[in-house]
């Protein structure tokens, strides 16, 4: 058995952590790390930026959603949510988890940073139209991915989809989405999963 703790907060990429938990049936050991949560102090202690997510697992630091979520799918072979490192269907997983990190996400927590994060005296608001345009470039490959198929990786519900689709409802909730059907229709079957932790709002 696994020993997870997961630092962790509502609404941050920390639910993609837990969203893939549990998935895989595993217990873990939630630690609230909100901006006032109790686990903050500790926090400082394993992420060198002390940010969420992070995660001690079985004594050992890990950060980063998408490395976090992919080893704990590694260690649940048993609930099928990752391909086998090697075939082409592993190679797929890491290719639409990159491309949705650094062609998507990443203008996402720009335009994040320049309207809430930053200081006011440090935010540059002029990136918000380049840095939506970049997201909806990049957001609409994956919808056209996804014309064909219901899932990313072998038309099947996987750790692919809990990575990306947190992205892709991120990009829902700035509004950028808006005409990219299939992105629509993707979101509606992520939600439908009893365990989904992406929110509606």
């Amino acid at each position: 058995m696994v020993d997870i703790r997961l630092f962790e907060a509502d609404g941050s990429r920390s639910v993609r952590c837990k969203w893939t938990l549990l998935e895989a049936g595993m217990e873990y050991q939630s630690a609230p790390a909100g901006l006032k949560g109790e686990a903050r102090g500790e926090l400082e202690s394993v992420h060198p930026m002390k940010m969420l997510p992070a995660a001690v697992i079985d004594g050992q630091p890990l950060i980063e959603s998408a490395a976090i979520a992919t080893y704990i799918a590694d260690n649940a072979p048993e609930a099928n949510l990752i391909a086998k490192p090697g075939t082409w269907a592993r190679a797929l997983h890491d290719q639409w988890v990159s491309f949705a990190l650094t062609q998507m996400e990443a203008w996402l927590w720009s335009s994040a940073r320049n309207r809430f994060v930053l200081p006011k005296e440090e935010r540059v608001p002029e990136v918000f139209k380049q840095n939506a345009e970049a997201y909806q470039r990049a957001a609409a490959v994956v919808d056209k991915a996804l014309a064909a198929d219901d899932y990313l990786v072998e038309n099947r519900f996987s750790v692919t989809d809990i990575i990306v689709g947190y992205t892709v409802n991120w990009g829902r909730r700035a509004e950028l989405n808006g005409d990219l059907p299939n992105l629509g229709r993707y979101l509606e079957r992520l939600w439908q999963r009893p365990h989904c932790t992406l929110t509606r709002d």
